[in-house]
């Protein structure tokens, strides 16, 4: 990359320097000119200061306010785009609307801890709506951001050239508290971030009291006064003391804050069925909030909760009405809101700021809250030594004209007469020099300038009084400013007049996360019998009472594979065609007097892969798990049947639980292979399998061996025909159970135990149709349970 700088290497441009080319890799000249960029971002927008707690734009606009448009909290407020257009102009040129949208925050009570702007007029709600435009609203500072100001006139901090040179600007105010602890900061950087909380104003101090008088305090000694962080918004905190204090040691970490809630107080209204949510997490909206709850009633994934209502007024008071069945209880539906809505939030708590390295340099770091603290005290030490300063250095300059005063009261006649006898101002002013050596020009321009009245004898004895008055004072600057000791006290007492102004009770509880109830989904289904209905194409409903499989909707060209009863507290286990299984609680699955969904919409089914069977694990139509003894899994099992002739025997427990989408493995197939069966294991002492090209073996159900987990299985039929596959099997339990199949040729055959008897498992079997294949099985038709004549029989 060509780089172009002058001759001497300096970069100068005057006429007397000839520039030059210079190549530099461009991977060098990039990373340089992003170092600058990410360092720029970092120090000028992004990361606030330690000291005052502000960010650039924050910083000038109550600069701008307070010092340029004197909107002091007493005063008058100014229209905003004012506010905004002379910030921009003299100090920040990022943007109006940028400089708008801080100052709003600053103003919002939602936002701030302690808002550092009064606005008037709409500056946002905290439902989620925005600010009015700045021509609409008008804002001056509020009394606690005076404190951050009002020292500037003491020359306590160092003034820089703004932007453009034409003015100048503070590079940090003067803040009289720790404005960043107190009302806390967020921002993004490049490769980092900030996100301090919000605290209590009287707890910050009172821990800097105790960092004063001990300074060598923990941060376990300063948690004794700082509880935690103090959001705006109130909430409460639900992580244990132990982890805050390595929190607030380390610097970031994981807050979890939880809305409050409590009973309607107002029984007239169904108080005893209504809950009041009445604090939220920081930075949450109540509107998106309620918006999401709302989402919850409609789609009745909370079947104890009927309606939810956002009665937040204008003046920010949060109210959120839950409205719950007679008789249920508010705790789980707490719980339940607290694990799916934005009611329980973790605030990432990162402690980044510029602090000032030891060459003055602001640089950024993250600090445990006792170094924070402490860069805030050390800031304030300097800036009280610095208002000490100015205050003596104009008791001196004012000491010294009131001496020189003294000096011609001592001799008042000569020094009228000289001055009446002077050609002008000079002459006076040189002559009386002359004249009275003790003066210096200084005093004598002063005297010159005193108005005829003030040499009264009244006057005079004011002045001496007044210059007594003012030798007193310098003495006690002057002691104070050489006792450390006396200037740390200086601080303190200030500290904590601060807080007897301004300090409030916290808005935030603290909890512990012994109040965080595990989330168990079941409790908040209600039970209730049901059928599933899966057809050929995989698709799922849920229908309550079906009166025969032909009147339920299905797709053109599908039909209904099984119907399956079952209690909405349990599952139903899917069995895939290559060897995957899905279990699915059946509150999940859609209730639909239509076709339903299709299952891809809740598992994660592969391309050409179908479902095979089903199965519910509701005991009272599937048999609980027991015990085998220490050789074979517990019982049931069930048999799965693959195309090229594998069949095996597995334990249905570890499908019982629901699974995720991706579903848990039962069986492995060989290339080209696939699962065409799955059947649970009842009273079955043999099996049949039935091939496509007219083949079928009978034998022991004991030759299928029981596995423990997913496996290839054993050979069931032994297939000569490469075109051959396996249609499937009958589990044979009594007598007149048999084997049906139907043919090419449209009829059915059927084929009896007692005929065909037991052989060998892995054999090829007999040829039972000469000259027609087999087309499919025809297994028995499907029982539904009749809901009503059950409940019926268990009552009696």
């Amino acid at each position: 990359m060509a780089k172009r700088t002058s001759a001497n290497g300096n970069g100068d441009k005057g006429p007397e320097v000839t520039d030059r080319i210079e190549y530099v890799p461009l991977s060098q000249e990039t990373r340089r000119r992003y170092l600058n960029y990410a360092m720029s971002v970092i120090t000028s927008r992004a990361l606030p200061d330690v000291r005052d707690g502000l960010k650039p734009v924050q910083r000038r606009i109550i600069y701008t306010m307070y010092n340029d448009l004197h909107l002091t909290a007493d005063g008058k407020t100014l229209k905003c785009a004012k506010i905004s257009g002379q910030t921009m102009g003299d100090y920040h040129p990022h943007g109006d609307l940028a400089i708008y949208d801080a100052l709003v925050r600053m103003a919002q009570n939602f936002s701030l801890r302690y808002p550092l702007i009064h606005g008037q007029g709409n500056f946002g709600s905290i439902m989620g709506l925005p600010a009015a435009a700045s021509r609409y609203t008008e804002a001056k500072v509020t009394d606690i951001a005076e404190r951050l100001a009002e020292e500037l006139k003491f020359q306590t901090v160092e003034m820089r050239p703004s932007y453009d040179g034409r003015e100048n600007e503070p590079i940090v105010l003067p803040a009289r508290f720790p404005n960043l602890l107190v009302n806390g900061a967020s921002g993004i950087a490049v490769g980092m971030a900030t996100n301090i909380p919000s605290h209590n104003l009287g707890e910050v101090i009172a821990a800097c009291v105790h960092l004063i008088e001990n300074p060598e305090a923990e941060t376990k000694d300063l948690l004794k006064h700082i509880k935690g962080p103090d959001f705006p918004l109130g909430g409460r905190i639900v992580t244990d003391r132990k982890d805050l204090r390595a929190i607030y040691e380390e610097g970031r970490g994981a807050i979890k804050v939880r809305g409050e809630w409590m009973m309607d107080k107002d029984k007239k209204g169904g108080g005893e069925n209504r809950v009041v949510i009445y604090s939220i997490p920081y930075g949450v909206e109540s509107g998106a909030l309620a918006a999401e709850i709302g989402a919850i009633v409609n789609t009745r994934k909370l079947p104890q909760l009927l309606d939810s209502n956002d009665e937040t007024d204008n003046k920010h008071d949060l109210r959120i009405v839950l409205e719950l069945k007679p008789g249920s209880d508010p705790e789980p539906v707490m719980t339940y809101l607290f694990k799916h809505t934005s009611l329980e939030q973790n605030f990432g708590y990162n402690a980044t700021c510029l602090i000032p390295d030891a060459h003055g340099v602001m640089i950024p770091a993250r600090l445990g809250l006792v170094e924070m603290l402490r860069e805030f005290l050390k800031f304030r030490l300097t800036t009280v030594r610095k208002r000490f300063e100015f205050d003596l250095r104009q008791l001196e300059q004012r000491i010294h004209l009131l001496d020189g005063f003294a000096i011609i009261f001592n001799d008042l006649d000569r020094a009228l007469k000289i001055i009446r006898n002077s050609s002008g101002k000079r002459d006076a002013c040189d002559k009386l020099l002359k004249a009275f050596p003790l003066l210096d020009e200084e005093q004598t321009m002063s005297i010159l300038e005193l108005q005829l009245y003030k040499i009264s004898q009244l006057e005079i004895n004011s002045i001496i009084g007044e210059l007594t008055e003012k030798r007193a004072a310098a003495e006690k600057i002057r002691k104070i400013l050489a006792s450390e000791k006396k200037l740390w006290n200086v601080v303190q007492t200030e500290l904590q007049e601060i807080s007897t102004t301004f300090a409030d009770k916290r808005r935030t509880a603290i909890g512990s996360s012994e109040e965080i109830v595990e989330f168990d989904a079941s409790a908040y289904i209600v039970k209730e019998n049901t059928n599933v209905v899966l057809t050929r194409e995989g698709w799922v409903k849920r229908v309550g009472r079906l009166q025969s499989v032909e009147t339920t909707r299905v797709r053109d060209g599908d039909a209904v594979l099984d119907v399956l009863p079952g209690s909405t507290l349990d599952n139903i286990v899917f069995f895939a065609s290559d060897g995957a299984a899905y279990t699915l609680p059946i509150e999940l699955i859609p209730v639909s007097s239509g076709y339903g969904e299709p299952i891809s919409k809740h598992v994660k089914l592969s391309d050409g892969v179908s479902i095979v069977a089903a199965m519910t694990t509701d005991a009272r139509f599937t048999p609980s798990d027991q015990d085998m003894g220490d050789e074979l899994p517990p019982a049931p099992y069930f048999l799965a049947l693959t195309a090229q002739g594998q069949i095996m025997r597995l334990p249905l427990s570890p499908f019982r639980a629901a699974s995720t989408k991706a579903g848990r493995k039962y069986c492995r197939l060989v290339d080209n292979d696939r699962v065409v069966w799955v059947e649970l294991v009842r009273d079955a002492t043999s099996v049949f399998v039935a091939t496509q090209q007219s083949r079928i073996i009978h034998f022991a159900m004991d030759e299928v061996p029981i596995l423990s987990g997913a496996g290839k299985g054993v050979r069931g039929i032994k297939l000569s025909d490469p075109k051959d596959e396996v249609l499937g099997g009958a589990q044979m339990a009594r007598p007149s159970d048999c084997l049906r199949v139907q043919t090419s040729a449209e009829k059915m055959l059927v084929f009896g135990q007692m005929k065909y008897e037991i052989t060998s498992r892995g054999g090829k079997g007999i040829r039972a149709a000469q000259r027609s294949t087999f087309t499919q099985i025809v297994h028995p038709e499907i029982v539904l349970i009749d809901w009503a004549a059950m409940e019926a029989e268990k009552r009696e």
